[in-house]
């Protein structure tokens, strides 16, 4: 589909520059086919992207799954809102993101339900921890937050173009980065509760 745009879009442009003079050889850009591989990187990382051919890692042990590993370190989040007296309502949304991270990585199926509720549990997670951020912390908290889940959906979006290009174990490890830098932000907001 992206193709066939991209050929439209070069045969107006090739129509209208011919118009004004300009040669189609001049433009240094070959003819595009509905056949043709994806243009560029970026479109080939897009498609890449948003390819639904991949699948996870599937160790014998749930232990030797780097993602599991670290989808263990929410219990920090947890745990640092317990400790500072703001459980409710900072740590409830790690405690669902835990609970339903351990469940999906300790035996990971690409089309399962544990599937679905993990990602819904960290997409509804991280929306209400950033209006959590948004409306009882102090200015500073928002940033830091957003910073560490565009850092963890960078990792998100690496580690699934890997797997896609099978290179599946260096997929997962970057996979654990949005572990990483999602809990980092979790719990870089909570100094600033007020």
């Amino acid at each position: 589909m992206l193709n066939l745009a991209t050929s439209l879009a070069f045969s107006i442009l090739s129509t209208r520059f011919s118009t004004l003079g300009v040669e189609h050889s001049s433009l240094r850009c070959s003819r595009i086919t509905a056949e043709s591989p994806p243009i560029g990187r970026l479109s080939s990382l897009l498609t890449d992207l948003g390819s639904s051919d991949w699948q996870p890692l599937r160790p014998r042990s749930c232990l030797a799954n780097p993602c599991f590993a670290s989808s263990l370190l929410t219990s920090f989040s947890v745990s640092e809102a317990c400790r500072r007296g703001v459980y409710v309502p900072f740590g409830i949304g790690p405690t669902a993101v835990l609970a339903s991270s351990v469940i999906y990585w300790s035996n990971p199926i690409k089309e399962s339900l544990r599937r679905t509720v993990d990602l819904f549990a960290v997409r509804v997670g991280m929306a209400v921890q950033v209006l959590l951020a948004w409306r009882y912390c102090s200015g500073r908290a928002l940033p830091l937050i957003l910073a560490g889940y565009t850092a963890g959906g960078a990792c998100y979006a690496c580690g699934r173009i890997l797997t896609v290009r099978g290179a599946v174990l260096a997929g997962h490890r970057v996979h654990c980065g949005v572990h990483v830098f999602a809990n980092l932000g979790n719990l870089l907001i909570l100094p600033y509760v007020v």
